[in-house]
């Protein structure tokens, strides 16, 4: 009985429980795209690494990484590197940070290397870099086959195009020869920010050390710990919002059905049963809103200016959540519903 009278109730106030769920969905969807942007991060070093194609990288004694915590070295120690037992081949490889365009320059993040152990994902439009002043770049900058790039005031021959290739936060990838980048990078210094490697070496040269991909993943995701800290801080706390929201509602519902709550006793009714109703209306209400969040999350995730990969165990966990933050909106109604006195429904209106 009490189930039924729950969804009338939320029958009777459509107007109002459609606005909770409404508003209670865009927070959910909010959380789900902040989750996306979190997660999008992991899959982005993740992809970056898979299409380098390294299976361990050798950087210097005191490095953090190849990239971000890189201490650049000579060149020359290549040679040793392929001098040593379990090494199949290995490749010098530059990484920085400079900017393309004049007038509305952009970063992004420079690749440089031989071309011969190193590779870049597959270039989904033209050809890999084959020669100096050529460069494959981001399909995020929006130049095209054939275009011009000035990169850190070089110009350089667009010869391919990779859809999405980003890292450190959606920053778009270019990659040129190892000649171009350490002119750009290390003002033509024959230096290197690390060597990549093909197989598994048991020792390294003097002065170098074994970085495997999960710590140059690592490396990547390093200067991000504060903002994933903080998304998750913000995504917690939207949690609690939709609990106010959904409580709320349910606590003007049951001022206004305070009559019926009182019939309810005077007619047998336990506390516990009206507990229940109040818990199923809430739980109706957070469910409808997590299937809507979803699908606004899903609308909203791709135009966002970062990626934005939302996990499928967070839209599994949607709906567990979503009974949970029902389960404790109803509470804002609890000690109202439970004390009130039988006496009010024989009372006048």
């Amino acid at each position: 009985m009490m189930v039924r009278s729950a969804f009338r109730d939320l029958q009777w106030r459509r107007r109002r429980i459609v606005f909770a769920v409404f508003g209670t969905s865009l927070v959910f969807a909010i959380t789900l795209v902040l989750t996306g942007l979190s997660n999008g991060f992991d899959v982005e070093a993740q992809r970056l690494l898979d299409g380098l194609h390294a299976d361990t990288w050798a950087v210097q004694n005191g490095a953090a990484g190849p990239f971000l915590g890189q201490m650049p070295f000579q060149a020359a120690a290549l040679d040793g590197m392929l001098a040593v037992d379990g090494v199949r081949d290995a490749t010098p490889m530059v990484f920085g940070r400079k900017s393309v365009g004049r007038k509305s320059p952009k970063e992004v993040n420079i690749f440089g290397a031989t071309g011969r152990g190193l590779r870049t994902p597959r270039v989904d439009e033209g050809r890999p870099v084959a020669a100096r002043g050529e460069i494959v770049v981001s399909s995020a900058l929006g130049y095209g086959l054939g275009d011009e790039v000035i990169l850190s005031g070089k110009r350089f021959e667009v010869v391919g195009r990779v859809d999405a290739w980003t890292a450190v936060a959606g920053v778009p990838i270019v990659m040129v020869s190892l000649e171009d980048a350490q002119e750009v990078v290390f003002a033509g210094m024959p230096l290197v920010s690390a060597i990549a490697v093909h197989g598994h070496p048991h020792v390294t040269p003097d002065g170098l050390k074994l970085i495997d991909n999960a710590q140059a993943k690592a490396d990547l995701l390093r200067p991000l710990g504060n903002g994933k800290s903080a998304i998750s801080m913000v995504a917690s706390l939207l949690w609690i919002v939709a609990a106010a929201i959904v409580g709320s509602v349910i606590y003007v519902s049951t001022l206004e059905r305070a009559r019926d709550f009182a019939v309810f006793k005077a007619t047998g009714t336990s506390s516990l049963s009206i507990v229940g109703d109040l818990a199923v209306q809430a739980v109706v209400i957070s469910i409808a809103a997590a299937a809507v969040g979803a699908i606004v999350a899903t609308v909203m995730g791709p135009k966002f200016p970062l990626p934005c990969v939302v996990p499928g165990s967070a839209y599994v966990l949607l709906p567990v959540a979503a009974v949970l933050v029902g389960v404790v909106a109803s509470g804002f109604g609890l000690r109202r519903a439970v004390t009130i006195d039988p006496a009010l429904a024989f009372g006048s209106a």
